[in-house]
């Protein structure tokens, strides 16, 4: 028993620079991805946040929804359970995550995806040639951890985008409070606010 929780320690002490490898060598090769169908990748993205942006502003029109204060995009961790890589994008109003009246999409990151498995693959590998037996759930924690390089591309990728995601809402229709904010991060979780709109007091300042 001793032995078994010896080996769960250490196994992914003991991944690490390979991960770090691996994924620097996947970087390169989705770069190349990204150089060739960046107008595809944000046509996907940029479905998604039409979706939660159109049913918010559906919900506004039925008095459901108050003025957006927040446009939240998380990392979805357990749709690692189904083997995907997910963003989900919430419109919530002042209420943060206690707004009740939900309006969300989910962003397969599908460019993502084959990659991520084809790296999770020599992973296993390495992990199985270091330790026997390894069990479902230690393969679970392997790509949980090596998630986390994924996800910090996918916020890369929504930092990098939030001019456009601005541009998006302002287009929708969607009506947004003083501060409206585009936040990423965890589910329910802390996040980084990407975006700050001035409110009108600051506005005011800036004049004078």
């Amino acid at each position: 028993m001793e032995k078994e929780q010896r080996k769960r320690i250490e196994m992914i002490p003991y991944l690490q620079d390979t991960m770090e490898e691996t994924f620097q060598c996947t970087c390169r090769e989705i770069q190349t991805v990204l150089d060739t169908n960046a107008c595809r990748i944000w046509r996907g993205f940029h479905d998604a946040v039409c979706e939660c942006l159109e049913t918010a502003r559906a919900l506004q029109r039925q008095n459901q929804k108050g003025r957006l204060g927040y446009l939240a995009f998380s990392m979805m961790r357990h749709a690692l359970w189904l083997d995907r890589l997910e963003l989900r994008i919430d419109a919530l109003d002042d209420g943060f995550y206690m707004d009740t009246a939900e309006a969300s999409a989910y962003y397969h990151a599908d460019f993502l995806q084959d990659r991520f498995r084809k790296d999770l693959e020599c992973l296993y590998e390495k992990a199985r040639s270091r330790f026997i037996r390894i069990q479902n759930n230690e393969l679970v924690q392997i790509r949980q951890a090596y998630a986390e390089y994924y996800y910090s591309l996918l916020f890369c990728m929504t930092e990098f985008l939030t001019g456009l995601i601005r541009e998006t809402v302002a287009g929708s229709g969607t009506e947004t409070a003083d501060g409206f904010r585009i936040i990423c991060g965890g589910y329910m979780d802390k996040a980084v606010v990407l975006y700050k709109e001035k409110e009108e007091d600051e506005i005011l300042s800036d004049r004078d």
